[in-house]
């Protein structure tokens, strides 16, 4: 609903009266208030309140529940940070649009005041049609100078509906804590106290960019008159130790759970299977089994979202066996037809012992690369038929118009070996190795199109094993080890003094470089001016087609920390250009990926335009407190572009 951005300028035509937050005023006197700030930083009290007296046609708040209808909306006032709504007649919607500056690039409304009884469930229940992107509910709590996070980072349509303080008690907030208390570490501090509050809810956009967010609402409820859910339980006759074993395709079982308390009133269940491949269920818990492996099925409580129940679900094949397994597997087509791919992936996801997945050597090329991620073996092909040294390593590796890459089986030097290669099923003697082709010389030197293969192998002692391989037909963009980044040819150091050479590159705040070792340590180095902890380096200019794929593969190998609150992160931003490499989309970097934890790990993104630069970062901010010290190190990184 991009084009509907153009009205925003229109139905800006909102006005407010600040007033002061007490907790004495009642509802009933409450006057229309405006926040005082638009920027998400929060310095002030941030209770206010649109309008809500009884001319204004909002419902008011009764102390026990309230449901705001899309009109209803429509007059809440804005949020911080700030928003519009605009009622959509024709679909009985509400249209929630960021109108925000910042590049948090998040804005929307905030619900009339309320007196919660935090003695009670909470819940917060909000009808969702449809997300441009993300969603974001937020807690205010009157005299507090900050939020407190209720729902982020979703973009899931429906009716959703969770208790308020367990949402905030959750893990996941927990883990996006920047200070040791800020209000639900040790417990909601407001637990069986009444509180001034407004929800903020706030459509988001892409970090980065500043453009308009959209989330799109049939209705918003607060309910404080009810039970708190305490628990789910899923039951059924079926289930042994904690778990429900069946045959593939066995007879359909239904289940059943009930909601903690019994008084209750809603008991309505919303189920949820984890991998619908493997087991699929029913609005009414019927549970069948469709494909072989371990899974789980969720139970929610409808009213309150947050709790849940969860049972593991292991799908059989039958051939559980190695002796079974084998004879199953003589006993398929392997003339590299696909009739039995379907029963061969089955035995390939059956669990017959603890120690199943064969570790494969890879041959060293100079045209192909490889790493491994979850046991499956990942093969870059960057197989260049313009490279004068591709083609001599092809050539030597030359056969019946072919080249592959050699690959051996680790601790064994004879096999039987059943391959699923895109589809098609060969079976093949093991003779200390095997290849897979990357390349083709016929008529001309061609890279092979990527492929997956799924492989079972048969020892002579007659264990069985199985591997799983990728090759990936690539571009290969980058290969950097510590001391490229150190290459002023390979990245910029951001530095203010030369903004006249680059007001895009030279604006951004830096970070400062060393190697210890066989490691590059990027330490944020902020402008002291600079609000935030962050800074970083900028790569040479990339070209790609914007319709490829592009991967990067970085190798954080340690991330320092100030307490166990505040974490330094990573992040992975992009810089766009057009007109040839010349002209910045946009001064302001997209980010695509971040975390605060350290490993290899695979960013992948599509991007907007065919001329792109990262700008790599370490960080030691969030909106509260600052790590000044933040640092990471790294082994290397990769990034290259699908074909």
């Amino acid at each position: 609903m991009k084009n509907k951005t153009f009205k925003i300028f229109g139905l800006i035509t909102l006005s407010f009266i600040v007033s002061s937050c007490t907790s004495s005023l009642s509802n009933e006197s409450i006057s229309e208030t405006s926040l005082t700030s638009t920027t998400s930083e929060i310095t002030t009290s941030v209770i206010s309140d649109s309008s809500v007296s009884t001319s204004s046609g909002i419902p008011i708040w009764d102390g026990n529940s309230v449901v705001y209808s899309p009109q209803d909306i429509r007059g809440f006032g804005s949020g911080t940070p700030a928003g519009v709504a605009n009622y959509e007649s024709s679909s009985d919607t509400v249209i929630i649009w960021n109108i925000d500056a910042s590049l948090d690039n998040y804005g929307g409304v905030q619900t009339p005041r309320l007196l919660l009884d935090f003695s009670k469930a909470v819940i917060f229940e909000m009808d969702v049609i449809s997300s441009y992107s993300q969603y974001i509910v937020k807690l205010a709590v009157e005299g507090e100078s900050e939020y407190y996070y209720v729902l982020s980072d979703e973009g899931t349509p429906g009716l959703i509906s969770i208790n308020v303080v367990d949402a905030m008690l959750s893990t996941k907030y927990r883990e996006k804590n920047t200070q040791p208390d800020p209000g639900y570490v040790a417990g909601w501090k407001y637990a069986d106290q009444t509180k001034n509050c407004t929800f903020h809810v706030l459509a988001k956009g892409p970090d980065g960019e500043r453009q308009t967010a959209e989330l799109v609402l049939g209705h918003i409820a607060i309910y404080n008159n009810q039970p708190a859910v305490t628990g789910v339980t899923i039951e059924s006759s079926e289930i042994i130790g904690g778990k429900i074993e069946k045959l593939k395709n066995s007879s359909p079982v239904n289940l059943q759970a009930t909601i903690a308390p019994s008084s209750i009133s809603d008991q309505t269940i919303l189920w949820q299977s984890s991998n619908e491949n493997i087991v699929t269920i029913t609005s009414m818990g019927q549970l069948s089994f469709v494909g072989v492996g371990t899974t789980s099925i969720i139970a929610k409580s409808r009213v309150d979202q947050s709790k849940q129940a969860t049972l593991i679900i292991n799908v059989l094949s039958g051939f559980e066996n190695p002796i079974t397994l084998t004879s199953e597997l003589t006993s398929l087509a392997v003339d590299g037809s696909s009739t039995d791919e379907a029963r061969f992936l089955d035995l390939f996801a059956t669990t017959w012992g603890a120690d199943i997945n064969q570790p494969l050597e890879v041959e060293s090329m100079v045209a192909l690369d490889h790493h491994t991620y979850n046991d499956e073996l990942i093969i870059e092909n960057y197989f260049d038929a313009s490279n004068s040294t591709h083609i001599s390593e092809a050539q030597a590796r030359l056969i019946q118009g072919m080249v592959g890459i050699g690959l051996t089986l680790q601790g064994t030097s004879s096999a039987t070996m059943y391959r699923l290669i895109d589809g098609l099923l060969y079976q093949e003697e093991y003779a200390g190795s095997f290849k897979a082709a990357y390349a083709t010389n016929s008529p001309a030197w061609t890279k092979l199109p990527q492929y997956n293969e799924k492989g079972i192998i048969i020892l002579p002692s007659g264990e069985v094993r199985k591997y799983q391989m990728t090759m990936l037909a690539a571009e290969l963009l980058s290969n950097l080890t510590p001391s490229d980044f150190m290459n002023t040819d390979n990245w910029i150091v951001p530095d203010r003094t030369r903004q006249t050479e680059d007001a895009i590159i030279h604006a951004l705040s830096p970070a400062s470089l060393r190697i210890e070792g066989d490691q590059l340590v990027m330490r944020q180095n902020k402008y002291p001016e600079a609000k935030y902890c962050f800074g970083g380096i900028v790569s040479q200019m990339h070209q790609v087609e914007a319709s490829q794929e592009v991967q990067i593969l970085l190798n954080i190998t340690r991330l320092n920390q100030m307490s166990d609150y505040i974490k330094t992160m990573w992040e992975v931003k992009i810089i766009y250009y057009q007109a040839g490499g010349t002209v910045a989309v946009s001064s302001n970097p997209l980010k695509v990926a971040s975390s605060n934890k350290s490993g290899l790990h695979t960013i992948t993104f599509n991007p907007t335009y065919d001329y792109f630069r990262l700008y790599l970062v370490v960080n030691g901010s969030d909106i509260g407190a600052q790590f000044a010290d933040a640092e990471m190190r790294l082994s290397h990184m990769k990034m290259y572009a699908m074909d």
